[in-house]
């Protein structure tokens, strides 16, 4: 295992010259989510190795694509047993916070934070035009919360529910709940209210959404093997039903999935490596092959501008990526 992981890294450096250097040399914060809102304009959320005490999150963020970082108040999370800390950004100002238990909000870029009040475990995270949007799990159902971005309490969406711990899928439009061989439910966004319509993928399959332009985009993930697994790609134009568009490679089990005009990004991990497909309709490659920890939160933030955290603190490496070339070529992001 370790030689693999070796020889990955000597090609990494040799074909790309990304290195293994500490990524929290600048602030001394170990990345473990990232969220992006442009190219220039970005924020990490991890853990604070200048902290007195131990497991300290803290939130810095960037204006000037990660030259320089500045430190963000944050909120009381705690390191969390099972899951990791994350971060989602729509805009300068709004954004969440959460520990998997706790979910914070602010509309202030980080000034002041408000807790969601709701108890339960939080899953995907996402905003609409009007709203900020969760997946919570109570113990007993999964449901779609939400609260108006500028006041107001957070709310259950009436309808948006499945029994049980869903792994939920949000993007802008639409939302996704599924329990994994059991119940596969899908919601769009309309002008008053959300309305069910026929999932794009089957109960057997795990969904991942996005949406560019009015289109909106499905990678169903199912049949997993010993690192593998078959992913299809499925596009919805307005007003029709979801098609097949593209097969990416069965290399790895799916960790993310991002889509902008034209180029779809799926993130996968397996046999101690992690890998990153391009493609669209027809032709699918894979760019960027590295052993070590799986690649998360992978989003674009415009159409050429993609980022993603390689790993987390505990784990062997702590990393942010980013693209400028719509997930072409790789280079880290010191933080």
């Amino acid at each position: 295992m370790w030689g693999k992981r070796i020889a990955a890294l000597v090609v990494l450096v040799l074909l790309t010259g990304l290195t293994t250097s500490a990524a929290h040399a600048g602030t001394g914060v170990v990345p473990a989510s990232t969220s992006w809102t442009s190219a220039d304009r970005g924020w990490v959320l991890g853990l604070d190795t200048l902290c007195q005490t131990a497991n300290c999150p803290q939130l810095v963020r960037t204006t000037d694509g990660g030259t320089t970082w500045t430190r963000v108040r944050t909120p009381a999370l705690t390191v969390p047993g099972a899951g990791r800390l994350r971060v989602v950004f729509a805009s300068d100002t709004t954004g969440m916070v959460t520990d998997g238990e706790q979910l914070f909000v602010t509309n202030d870029g980080g000034t002041r934070w408000t807790s969601s009040g709701v108890k339960g475990t939080v899953g995907a995270l996402g905003f609409d035009n009007a709203a900020f949007l969760a997946v919570i799990h109570d113990g007993t159902a999964s449901r779609l919360y939400q609260r108006e971005l500028w006041s107001g309490s957070w709310q259950p969406v009436p309808g948006v529910e499945v029994k049980g711990a869903a792994s939920g899928s949000i993007a802008a439009g639409h939302v996704s709940l599924s329990v994994p061989f059991q119940e596969n439910r899908y919601w769009t966004r309309g002008l008053v209210s959300w309305r069910e319509e026929v999932p794009p993928c089957t109960a057997e399959s795990a969904t991942r959404l996005g949406t560019a332009g009015g289109d909106r985009y499905a990678l169903c993930s199912f049949d997993p093997g010993f690192g593998n697994m078959t992913k299809e790609l499925r596009k919805a134009t307005p007003g029709g039903p979801f098609e097949t568009i593209g097969v990416p490679p069965r290399e790895g089990i799916t960790t993310g999935f991002a889509v902008s005009a034209g180029t779809a990004l799926v993130a996968a991990a397996g046999r101690d490596l992690s890998f990153m497909h391009r493609g669209s309709a027809g032709k699918w490659d894979t760019p960027l092959t590295l052993g070590g920890p799986a690649f998360e939160d992978l989003a674009f933030a415009d159409e050429q501008h993609a980022t993603l955290v390689r790993g987390g603190p505990g784990q062997e490496f702590a990393q942010v990526l980013r693209s400028a070339d719509g997930g072409l070529t790789w280079k880290p992001v010191g933080v």
